[in-house]
C-alpha cells in the first residue's frame, strides 16, 4: 500500500480533504533604524502592535494582552467606528531573536490559523527583519496579507526612526 493512500476503516468511504493540501506563505524582509531589543520589544508587547500593525479591512486596531496567560493577545479590528472582528493569538520568543505568532479569525474553523515567524538580525546600528507568514488558504487572503505584512513593516520602519507615517 502507498504511503499517500488513505487509511480506510469499516464502514469508512475514501473522501477529498475538506480543504487543499497546501497552503500559500507571504514573506517580507526590512532594514529598521534601531537596536534590536526596541524592535524585539515593538514586536512582541500588544500595546505597541497597535502602532504599527496594520489589518485587511480595518481602518483601527486595538491589541491586548490576554490577563491569563503572558503569551496570547486579541487584536480587535475597526471600520468606520464598528467592530468588524478579532484575531486571537499567541507570541512565541524562541531562540535569541525568533518570534512566533499563531493566530486565528474570531468565530473561523482551523483551517484560518496562520503561523507568523518573523527573525531579526542585528547588524550593529541596524536591525534587519525577515518574516513568512505561512498557513493562508486562498490567494484572496495572501494578497491581503502580503499587502498588510508590507504596510505594516514600512509603518515600524517610520516608527523606529520616530517618523509616523501617514495612514493609507
Amino acid at each position: 500500500m502507498s504511503a499517500l493512500m488513505p487509511i480506510l476503516y469499516e464502514g469508512a468511504e475514501a473522501s477529498a480533504p475538506a480543504f487543499p493540501l497546501c497552503t500559500l506563505n507571504v514573506f517580507a524582509s526590512v532594514r529598521l533604524e534601531a537596536e534590536i531589543r526596541r524592535v524585539l520589544l515593538a514586536l512582541v508587547t500588544p500595546e505597541y502592535m497597535e502602532t504599527w500593525m496594520e489589518l485587511p479591512g480595518a481602518d483601527r486596531i486595538e491589541c491586548y494582552p490576554d490577563r491569563r496567560s503572558f503569551d496570547r493577545f486579541r487584536i480587535d479590528m475597526f471600520r468606520a467606528g464598528y467592530g468588524i472582528g478579532s484575531i486571537h493569538g499567541s507570541c512565541l520568543l524562541s531562540k535569541p531573536n525568533k518570534i512566533t505568532y499563531l493566530w486565528q479569525r474570531e468565530g473561523s474553523d482551523e483551517r484560518a490559523q496562520s503561523l507568523v515567524e518573523i527573525r531579526l538580525y542585528d547588524e550593529l546600528v541596524e536591525c534587519a527583519i525577515k518574516l513568512k507568514h505561512s498557513g493562508l488558504w486562498t490567494t484572496t487572503e495572501h494578497e491581503q496579507y502580503s499587502r498588510m505584512w508590507r504596510r505594516s513593516l514600512d509603518k515600524l520602519s517610520g516608527l523606529m526612526k520616530g517618523i509616523m507615517p501617514l495612514a493609507s
